[in-house]
Order: structure tokens, then C-alpha cells, then sequence
């Protein structure tokens, strides 16, 4: 069977994916750990299918080789930040902010997003400041559009429309129409808040890989 390689997203950690891969024991998964909160991991998976949330998606199109045996994106994008041939994506100035005030209140900063992200009562305090910084000065610049356009293999997109991070019109513009299905309601946290659904696409993209 296809093994998973599962990327969180700016914030989070592997730790995120425990409710989605709690429904899928029969799947081979590793995770990626970015390292935000201790040591990161960044396991080497020969041909995976790759499950990614929100900048997990642009990281591993800059970072997994190829070939991939498929893609879902959750709540995702390769490139987050607005440009000339862009215009739905987030302005460069709100991830400038960030990036200024992360310098001196990195735990009020993740706080804040994550909060904003849809998480209750966050613990930051083991936060690790420089991954994060790095992160996120990326997450401003990063364009990974015409890396995911190029993948040849099965692709899926899921989105919430009431993402407060990645909004609809983010979404339909990062994805080709026929691979993305919105969610009526949904947020930031699919895995987390529908992962039993979550689980049922990861399952048909697997039998497409």
C-alpha cells in the first residue's frame, strides 16, 4: 500500500495529524516535524502520497522529491502572499507585521494565529523561535504554484468556505476546478474538525495513486 507522508502547517506540529491517522490504521504514515515546538524530523518516504495543511503544501513542493504517488491539500495553497498575476492571495504587508512583532513576542504571535486558526486555549511555551521566524519569513515569499501545476499525479484540494486564514477566493485560485471541493462551514482545521471525512478522501486518493 501507497505510504503516507504527512506535513502540518505553520504553528502546529506532527502531533496534528493523531485524530486524522487514528482513522486510517490500515495506512502506512510518516510525518514531517518542522520543528516548531523541539527537534524537527523530516523522514525520507520513497514515492508517497503526500497530505498537507495549509503551508505543509508549499513546504513539500519545495522540499519532497518527486515522483509523488498523489497529493491532498488541506486548507492549503502554493503561494500565500498576493501578486500581480495573484490578487486573491493574503497582502504581503499582513505577513510583514507578523514577522516584525514575532521578533519580540514570538508567543503572543503563535498565540494570536492560532487562536485565529480555530485551536482553543493554545500552549506555546515550548515554542522554538528561530524555526518559526524562518518559517514565516518564507511562508512571504514562497511560490510553489507552477511546482504543484507540473505534478503528474492524483491531486485533490479540500477547503473550508469559512477558512479565516485561506479564504474561498484563495482557494479557487490556487486549484484547477475539477480538484477542489469546498466544505460548507468548515475552518482552518479539517483534519481536526472532520477527519473521519478527511479520512474517506484520503482513501480515494490512494486508490487513484
Amino acid at each position: 500500500m501507497t505510504a503516507l507522508l504527512c506535513v502540518h502547517g505553520w504553528g502546529f506540529d506532527a502531533g496534528f495529524w493523531d485524530p486524522l491517522l487514528d482513522r486510517l490504521p490500515d495506512f502506512s504514515a510518516e510525518r514531517v516535524d518542522l520543528g516548531f515546538y523541539g527537534r524537527p524530523h523530516r523522514p525520507e518516504v520513497k514515492r508517497p502520497l503526500v497530505v498537507a495543511h495549509s503551508m505543509g503544501l508549499a513546504w513539500a513542493l519545495a522540499n519532497i522529491p518527486r515522483p509523488w504517488a498523489g497529493v491532498l491539500a488541506i486548507n492549503a495553497f502554493p503561494r500565500f502572499t498576493r501578486a500581480q498575476h495573484f490578487i486573491e492571495g493574503v497582502p504581503p504587508r499582513m505577513v510583514d507585521r507578523m514577522i516584525d512583532r514575532f521578533e519580540t513576542e514570538p508567543a503572543e504571535v503563535l498565540r494570536d494565529f492560532l487562536v485565529r486558526c480555530g485551536v482553543d486555549a493554545p500552549e506555546t511555551s515550548a515554542l522554538e523561535a528561530e524555526p518559526l521566524a524562518q518559517a514565516l519569513a518564507w511562508l512571504g515569499k514562497c511560490d510553489e504554484r507552477t511546482s504543484y501545476l507540473m505534478l503528474s499525479c492524483p491531486r485533490q484540494a479540500l477547503a473550508g468556505l469559512s477558512d479565516p486564514i485561506v479564504p474561498k477566493e484563495m482557494s479557487i485560485a490556487s486549484f484547477p476546478v475539477d480538484e477542489l471541493v469546498l466544505v460548507e462551514g468548515a475552518g482552518h482545521l479539517l483534519p481536526l474538525t472532520h477527519p473521519d471525512w478527511v479520512a474517506s478522501r484520503v482513501r480515494l486518493l490512494a486508490a487513484r495513486s
